[in-house]
C-alpha cells in the first residue's frame, strides 16, 4: 500500500482501539452489583457506554437516559431507556430539553438509589440548562469557538453558566449514590473537564476565568461574567468516579497498526495543543527524515482562532497547514482526525495530506493559502480528496495525528 492508504488504515484502527464498550463493561463487571439503578449515558460514546451497562444489568436497570449528538445513537434501544439527540459543539433546544430530562430523571431519586453515570466527551453541549437566557449561553459559547479558547477554558465558562454542570446534575440526585464512569477527551483526564464535570465539584479557580474572561468574552456583560465567579456549593453522594479510557487508547492502537504494517512507530505525544495551522507546521519541522518506514504518532486536541468565514475544522486546518508546508515533499504523509468521526460543523473526520496536495487544489481552481487564510479547510481538501470522512465512531478520546515517512537513505 501507499503511504496515504497506510496512514488512512492506521488512522481506523486506532479508533477500533479507542473504542469504549469493552472497556466500560469490564469497569462494570469490576464494581459489581449496582441497587437500585438509573443510568444516565452522556456524551458522543454515549451509546456503546449504554451498551455496556445493558449488557452488565440488564432488567436490574430502573430507568434510562441516553443523550448524544446527532446521528449517534445508531440503533440503541433498551427497555425503560429513553434516547435523545442535540447538538455540538453549540447547544440547541434539544440540548435543554435533554438536561430537563436528565433532572427528572434525578430528583425523585432517594437514598438507596444508585445514579450510574457515563459520562464522554461532547456533553458539555449535549445537556444544557443555562443560569443564562439560552440564546446568550450559544452566543458566548460561539465566541469562546472562534478566539481559540482552550477545551479547559471552555468547560470553565460552561460550568458556571449552567445548572447541570460543575456537580450540579449529581446534586440533584442527592441522597442516591452517583457512580461515574468516564471517557475522557482532555489533556490529563481531570473529572471537572470531562463533559464539564456533572457529577464532581466545580473548583475553578478565579485565576482561570479571568484568563479566559480577558482574552475571549471581553465584550459579554459585567452582569453575566459576574455569575461565572458566584459557583454554588453542591451536595454529593459521591460513588466514584472512574476513568475506563482516554486518548492513550487512541495513541497505543495506531502504534500498534503502524507496526503491524512494518513501520517504526512512536508515541511523540498524547498532550498536543496550541493553534492547528502552527502545530501542524511544528509537528512537521520536528520530524527527524530517518531511513526506513517511519510513523510518528501525536494526540490531542488544537485550537482554531477564526479569522475568516469558510467552512472547516481543527484538524483539516492542520491537514491544510500541512499540505503547504509539505509541497513538493516525498514519501511524507500527514493525517488528522477527530477520533469520534466529525471535526468542526462539517461531516468530515479530518483530512490527509502530502506533497501533492496543494498542486491537486490549485489545479481544481483553489488557492490553497487564501483557503488557509479565511479558514476553508473543507473546499479545499475536497477538491483534493484529502478529506477523512468515517461517520460517527462511538467513540471520542481527543484526535490523532499521524506523520508517516518512508526514506530511502539517512538525509
Amino acid at each position: 500500500m501507499s503511504l496515504l492508504q497506510d496512514a488512512k488504515a492506521i488512522a481506523l484502527a486506532a479508533v477500533a482501539a479507542a473504542d469504549p464498550y469493552e472497556n466500560t463493561k469490564n469497569a462494570l463487571e469490576e464494581l459489581g452489583d449496582l441497587p437500585n439503578l438509573h443510568v444516565l449515558a452522556l456524551g458522543k460514546a454515549a451509546s456503546p457506554m449504554a451498551r455496556a451497562a445493558v449488557a452488565c444489568y440488564g432488567e436490574k436497570i430502573r430507568s434510562g437516559l441516553l443523550i448524544t449528538k446527532y446521528g449517534h445513537a445508531g440503533d440503541f434501544a433498551a427497555p425503560r431507556f429513553r434516547v435523545m439527540e442535540a447538538a455540538h459543539p453549540v447547544s440547541d433546544d434539544n440540548s435543554r430539553l435533554a438536561a430537563e430530562a436528565a433532572l427528572d430523571l434525578c430528583r425523585p431519586l432517594t437514598q438507596g438509589d444508585t445514579l450510574l453515570v457515563l459520562l464522554s466527551g461532547g456533553g458539555s453541549a449535549l445537556m444544557e440548562s443555562a443560569r443564562v437566557p439560552d440564546a446568550l449561553q450559544r452566543d458566548i459559547t460561539k465566541k469562546l469557538l472562534a478566539r481559540g479558547a482552550d477545551i479547559r477554558e471552555m468547560n470553565a465558562v460552561r460550568r458556571g453558566l449552567s445548572h447541570v454542570k460543575g456537580g450540579r446534575l449529581a446534586a440533584a440526585a442527592y441522597p442516591a449514590r452517583v457512580v461515574t464512569l468516564a471517557l475522557s477527551d482532555v489533556p490529563g483526564s481531570e473529572p471537572a473537564d470531562i463533559a464539564s464535570g456533572p457529577t464532581v465539584p466545580d473548583t475553578t479557580g478565579p485565576a482561570v476565568l479571568d484568563a479566559v474572561v480577558n482574552r475571549c468574552l471581553f465584550d459579554v456583560p459585567q452582569e453575566i461574567l459576574t455569575l461565572l465567579y458566584r459557583r454554588p456549593e453542591t451536595k454529593i453522594n459521591n460513588g466514584g468516579f472512574f476513568i475506563v479510557g482516554d486518548v492513550r487508547l487512541l495513541a497505543e492502537g495506531a502504534k500498534a497498526a503502524a507496526e503491524k504494517l512494518g513501520y517504526h512507530a512512536e508515541i511523540v505525544t498524547t498532550r498536543l495543543s496550541g493553534e492547528a495551522r502552527d502545530a501542524a507546521v511544528r509537528l512537521l519541522d520536528e520530524t527527524p527524515l530517518l531511513p526506513g518506514k517511519r510513523a510518528y504518532i501525536h494526540a490531542g486536541e488544537t485550537t482554531v482562532t477564526l479569522r475568516g468565514t469558510g467552512r472547516g475544522g481543527r484538524n483539516q486546518e492542520m491537514a491544510l497547514a500541512a499540505a503547504l508546508r509539505l509541497r513538493g515533499t516525498e514519501n511524507t504523509v500527514f493525517l488528522a482526525m477527530g477520533s469520534d468521526g466529525t471535526d468542526g460543523p462539517t461531516d468530515a473526520a479530518g483530512g490527509i495530506a502530502d506533497g501533492e496536495t496543494a498542486e491537486k487544489m490549485r489545479l481544481s481552481g483553489i488557492d490553497p493559502e487564501k483557503a488557509l487564510e479565511n479558514n476553508d479547510s473543507y473546499p479545499a481538501l475536497a477538491s483534493a480528496d484529502a478529506l477523512l470522512v468515517t461517520g460517527p465512531t462511538g467513540t471520542n478520546v481527543n484526535d490523532l495525528v499521524l506523520i508517516l515517512t518512508d526514506q530511502k537513505e539517512s538525509l
